[in-house]
């Protein structure tokens, strides 16, 4: 009975743990690297907070660290894609609309390629076609349109691309603007296989 005694008082401190003070309060200042208690709101015992570290200040003759960033990738070169065509259907159709054209019929071949553009509306020649069509027809800026919406659908493709600046360059000089309708025709002829 004797030798558990002092258990016995170890276990009665620590379920008393809150009326017991593990430290003494000293009203000095508490030196930097020492850790400093305080007691938990929810009355469980003295909690130890860690100091709050101590950042050095950079020497003045120390150079700043310079970070450099990574030198940009390199330019991908375009993807070639291949050159537009005309399904059967729609070369048909082609070869009425001019055919109605040369013959002086504007409204029947414009009927024709409607037709083509309906089975192939995303295919840039045609759309190079009906603005030709616009052009017979002095309508300018739909002429313009039309090759610029032909352009966008031809990326990657040289030879329809370059068809699209040619028409557009021809639209613009129609309606006076030659410097515009001069650099069109430039990229036309850079984009032209020859």
């Amino acid at each position: 009975m004797r030798s558990s005694l002092p258990i016995i008082l170890t276990l009665a401190a620590l379920a008393g743990g809150c009326a017991i003070e593990p430290f003494q309060k000293d009203d000095s200042k508490p030196s930097v690297s020492q850790a400093q208690p305080r007691q938990s709101p929810a009355g469980s015992g003295p909690v130890l907070t860690a100091p709050p570290p101590q950042v050095e200040a950079p020497s003045p003759d120390a150079e700043p660290a310079v970070e450099v960033p990574p030198p940009p990738p390199p330019p991908r070169e375009r993807a070639k894609a291949p050159a537009a065509t005309l399904s059967p259907a729609s070369k048909a159709l082609v070869s009425q609309a001019q055919a109605q054209r040369k013959n002086g019929d504007l409204p029947g071949a414009t009927v024709s390629l409607d037709r083509a553009l309906r089975i192939e509306p995303n295919n840039p020649l045609l759309w190079i076609e009906m603005g030709r069509l616009r052009m017979d027809q002095r309508n300018y800026p739909q002429a313009e349109n039309m090759g610029r919406k032909a352009l966008a659908m031809s990326v990657g493709d040289d030879r329809t691309q370059s068809l699209a600046w040619q028409l557009i360059a021809d639209s613009l000089r129609a309606r006076g603007k030659n410097i515009q309708a001069q650099e069109a025709t430039e990229k036309a002829k850079a984009l032209s296989p020859n």
